[in-house]
């Protein structure tokens, strides 16, 4: 098929020609079908949505052409860019990004009184689509009045308001409990299959891939694979994408370092602190705080060393953070090796055997994992959580099990978390497993044991 979108030879960079200058997009060239569900997939700062913008003309691009329904973009004015962004794309924000002064029906009728549309055929259309996303009874409210995931659906209407060919959404679940996440998840594939739009999503996370036909993995603002989906693909785990993404890490060292002893996952371990802790940052102040993490991880420097290191300048052979960035970086660092040390100890006792209570362990280990989540707990919530990152700890579960018993509601035995925050939490506990617990394979008799043992444990609570 013919493609809508077409990008050749892009690069595109921020402050460029300042001390500060940073390349977000490398020389992408790549063809978008009309008609194809596309996700840009990465980790946080890799340019997917930079990508997104570049696009639809929110920031200009450098170098190379971007083609838009055969239109080239690049020699558009802004104001030629605005009349685009009306009625060639609609675009759904992370944010959401109504306007607080306006009701429901007023925010989704605003794209088509700038296109000059009556303000009554605009309220009438409006309301068309307010009640394709289930959404009437709320026309006149106010965006402050709805819930997370009633604004966002309230963006998608507005985004549908000129009936773009072209539907952007940059993170559309980032702000989104799991039930809202799916609503929204079911609607873009709706658009996709029903009306033939040509969906463009960028998100971080597997699990929002479902429905994707095409997906863009990028790195430091390149794009490293394109991978079409299938129906053997769609019938996999969404967390076989994640596993690929930290086999690719693996995959990644240094052949000088092919002979050293990865057992502890400290490598590994070491570039997704260096990833998490230092977004925004440049590739070379990445890698080279990683190794520092890595010498850390190895006893190779001591602490305050490490924060020496991390606080010279680049130029001098430090990463260049600020005293308080330095600080935080460097207790966050020393908690997870506390951490790991004590899940080291942890595994062996359990290894020794396998009924001794680890309770105030568990209770710590949990203590740590919920700093800064902001939700409430509820006692029943707590035990449930002890209950499963016990489980997850003995190696009961898996990785993608702990994540499910997480988002599961607390009256079917699970925690009931939001999606969001259960892939936190298990991203933050498999940084302190990491090379310490090794996954069984799930067809091992034991394993299946374990997990009835589990079943069983959960709806005692």
């Amino acid at each position: 098929m013919e493609p809508i979108i077409k990008l050749e030879n892009v690069s595109l960079w921020y402050e460029k020609g300042k001390p500060i200058e940073v390349q977000a997009l490398k020389n992408i060239t790549i063809d978008i079908t009309r008609g194809d569900y596309v996700a840009f997939f990465g980790p946080s700062g890799c340019g997917k949505t930079t990508m997104l913008y570049a696009i639809s003309g929110i920031d200009r691009f450098q170098e190379g052409k971007i083609f838009i329904n055969e239109r080239d973009i690049s020699i558009l004015s802004n104001q030629e860019l605005a009349i685009f962004r009306q009625t060639g794309i609609g675009i759904v924000f992370q944010q959401f990004n109504l306007v607080p002064s306006l009701t429901v029906l007023k925010n989704v009728a605003l794209p088509m009184l700038f296109v000059g549309i009556s303000s009554e055929k605009a309220d009438i259309e409006a309301r068309k689509l307010l009640a394709r996303l289930d959404l009437t009874e709320y026309a006149d409210r106010y965006p402050f009045e709805l819930s997370g995931g009633q604004q966002q659906r309230v963006g998608i209407a507005r985004a549908l308001a000129n009936d773009p060919p072209i539907i952007i959404a940059d993170e559309p679940l980032g702000n989104l409990d799991s039930v809202n996440a799916k609503k929204v998840l079911e609607f873009l594939k709706e658009l996709n299959e029903k009306d033939g739009r040509t969906i463009i999503m960028v998100t971080h996370e597997a699990w929002s891939l479902r429905d994707v036909k095409t997906i863009y993995h990028m790195k430091d603002g390149t794009i490293t694979e394109v991978e079409k989906v299938t129906s053997q693909i769609l019938a996999e785990s969404i967390y076989g994408h994640l596993s690929k993404q930290i086999s690719s890490l693996k995959e990644e060292q240094p052949k000088e370092d092919a002979n050293k002893d990865t057992s502890s996952g400290g490598e590994i371990s070491a570039h997704l602190l260096a990833n998490f802790l230092l977004r925004g940052y440049s590739q070379d102040e990445i890698s080279r705080f990683e190794s520092f993490v890595n010498q850390r991880f190895s006893d190779k420097i001591d602490k305050k060393e490490f924060s020496k290191l991390v606080n010279k300048p680049f130029k001098d052979g430090g990463v260049g953070l600020w005293k308080k960035k330095t600080t935080r970086v460097t207790d966050y660092l020393e908690e997870v090796i506390n951490k790991r040390h004590n899940v080291s100890k942890i595994c062996d006792l359990i290894e020794k055997s396998s009924e001794v209570s680890i309770f105030d362990e568990i209770h710590d280990i949990r203590k740590w994992l919920i700093e800064g989540y902001t939700g409430e707990l509820s006692s029943a919530q707590i035990t449930a959580l002890d209950q499963v990152i016990s489980d997850r700890i003995r190696n009961y579960i898996s990785r993608e099990k702990f994540v499910e018993l997480l988002d599961l509601s607390n009256n079917k035995f699970g925690v009931g978390l939001s999606f969001r925050a259960a892939q936190t939490l298990s991203e933050k506990l498999e940084l302190i497993l990491e090379g310490i617990l090794v996954d069984k394979n799930d067809t091992d008799k034991d394993n299946v044991n374990k997990n009835d043992i589990n079943e069983s444990n959960l709806k005692r609570l």
